[in-house]
């Protein structure tokens, strides 16, 4: 497939003939029922100009203790599907229904197999393919984001270390990256853990080399009542507050239709894991998945605006990474100082 033709399923390898280096990652965030099991785990491979220096690898992250580990394999124990989202690295096998794990290294033994009842992810438009919009269609940059599934249900069990955990009820959520780099500041948070059921919040604000210069984007998708609410630099959206610390970050985006309101604000549970930078994967991000997540969704109207939708999440994964005050550009702007968590 060339770029313009996979352009439209965002949730597939993108990497087949990458020239560059560069690479190529799904994230799969899974929670048991009772909530004591928090994990990330994310495949992908690390693309090379040099063949000797290419792999394969599944990242773990446990957002109740954050510990983390990194798995690599031989660029060779990596496949993909042509024509769908359908990859094995090493033993694993994942896609957007299914994950089958099987990792058996000295330090983490994790085996087992997910089912995923068929959620939603980004709508996909002919403008618009996917959380990048028009932008997807530029073979050019670092980056790009997709969101693939933000709240699919959960059948199945993992065994780690010998104890089997039933995350049968629990609920999952996926995106992915792929590109040459992350960007050089970003926030991303994101929970689907409310009280009310089919709530999801999914938000990233970052930098993006256009042209020699940087652009502040944002992608911020809230799923609530059926509806999948959007603000993008792309739509006409704008970042009208923007609020950070070492551990929280405060945001309001604005369409024409709604305000969303947005705080995360981590706990614990903080793990590091690896990401692209200067050309190879090293151990950069800090990523917190014990988050608290408060939102609030208000409709406009010029009579007196109303609030649809206020609620708080758990289990949110949150990372603030880099130049803030890069991201918040014409954004009314503080630094959280004594704000309580």
């Amino acid at each position: 497939m060339t770029h313009l033709d996979i352009v439209w399923h965002p949730e597939m390898f993108h990497g087949r003939g990458w020239r560059p280096s560069g690479f190529d990652g799904w994230y799969f965030k899974v929670v048991d029922p009772s909530e004591r099991h928090v994990w990330a785990i994310i495949p992908g491979i690390w693309m090379d100009r040099d063949p000797a220096k290419q792999y394969c690898f599944i990242q773990f992250l446990d957002g109740r203790t954050g510990h983390t580990t990194m798995h690599r394999y031989p660029a060779q124990q990596f496949w993909s599907s042509r024509d769908r989202f359908d990859i094995t690295v090493g033993q694993s096998r994942f896609s957007l229904t299914s994950m089958h794990v099987d990792i058996d290294d000295p330090d983490l033994h994790l085996k087992g197999d997910l089912q995923f009842s068929q959620s939603q992810g980004w709508p996909i438009r002919p403008w618009a393919p996917g959380a990048m919009g028009p932008f997807a269609f530029l073979p050019f940059l670092e980056g790009y984001h997709a969101v693939t599934n933000v709240d699919p249900r959960i059948v199945g069990s993992l065994s780690e270390g010998g104890d089997e955990m039933d995350f049968t009820g629990g609920r999952a959520y996926m995106e992915r990256d792929w590109g040459s780099a992350f960007p050089r500041a970003w926030v991303w948070t994101q929970s689907n853990h409310f009280d009310e059921d089919h709530v999801c919040l999914t938000a990233s604000i970052a930098d993006i080399p256009l042209a020699g210069r940087l652009l502040r984007g944002f992608i911020v998708g809230f799923l609530f009542g059926g509806v999948f609410y959007q603000w993008a630099t792309w739509n006409g959206s704008r970042l009208a507050h923007f609020a950070y610390d070492d551990q929280r970050a405060e945001f309001t985006v604005v369409n024409g239709k709604h305000i969303l309101e947005v705080w995360s604000g981590g706990r614990s549970g903080m793990g590091q894991v690896f990401a692209p930078r200067a050309g190879a994967m090293t151990k950069m991000l800090v990523e917190e998945l014990n988050a608290v997540v408060q939102v609030r969704l208000i409709e406009r109207h010029v009579h007196g605006d109303v609030l649809l939708f206020e609620g708080r999440g758990r289990n949110g994964g949150l990372e603030i990474s880099g130049d803030m005050p890069v991201l918040a550009g014409g954004a009314e702007t503080e630094r959280l100082s004594t704000r309580p968590v």
